[in-house]
């Protein structure tokens, strides 16, 4: 928007510096007739020349002259205004412009730290993730042994149920053998 504003500015610009050249040639060719026409004549050609319509030429041409002088005068002055709002106006699209890429530039720095907090997240969930299987790993090993140690447990608590039972049993002629001690059978099943 303010793009085209300055270019309306410029356009209006060189328009007016061009009607103002125009003006200043008219304005020369019109001095250069009044001079002309003004420069003193010798006395034989100052009596031909001296007639009524020359002299209303003369007084046009002045009046011409006064007028355009005036319009230049205001075109200047229109020229000199549409320079200082033009120097304003690009004044202020510079300052914009200025803004904006701090605030791009700070959006940049943003976007990177972003990026690197984001990276440093990714990494530290991948090391979690990885640190999870492991346990979950050592969790399912343990869980293996648990139930190992469990089977084992199960089968001395067995052997020690039929163990105690060969100890309190009574024997065939009906005596117990006793605690701590062993039937002859008892010796052959179990070893020593």
């Amino acid at each position: 928007m303010s793009q085209e504003t300055i270019a309306l500015y410029e356009e209006r610009l060189s328009t007016a510096e061009a009607r103002r050249y125009e003006m200043e040639d008219l304005i020369g060719s019109l001095r250069e007739q009044l001079r002309s026409q003004t420069q003193p004549p010798s006395p034989t050609s100052a009596a031909r020349h001296l007639s009524s319509a020359t002299q209303i030429e003369n007084e046009a041409l002045r009046e011409q002259v006064v007028h355009l002088q005036k319009k230049l005068t205001i075109m200047e002055d229109m020229l000199e205004e549409v320079r200082a709002t033009a120097e304003r106006d690009e004044a202020m699209v510079r300052e914009k412009i200025r803004r904006y890429r701090e605030k791009e530039d700070l959006l940049r720095q943003q976007v990177s730290e972003c990026e690197s907090e984001i990276a440093r997240l990714v990494k530290s969930e991948n090391n979690a993730r990885a640190r999870t299987e492991e346990v979950g790993e050592a969790l399912r090993e343990s869980t293996v042994a648990l139930e190992n140690a469990r089977a084992e447990i199960e089968g001395l608590r067995a052997e020690i149920v039929v163990r105690n039972s060969h100890y309190f049993r009574k024997h065939d002629n009906g005596r117990f053998a006793g605690f701590g001690r062993r039937c002859g059978s008892c010796l052959q099943r179990f070893g020593r």
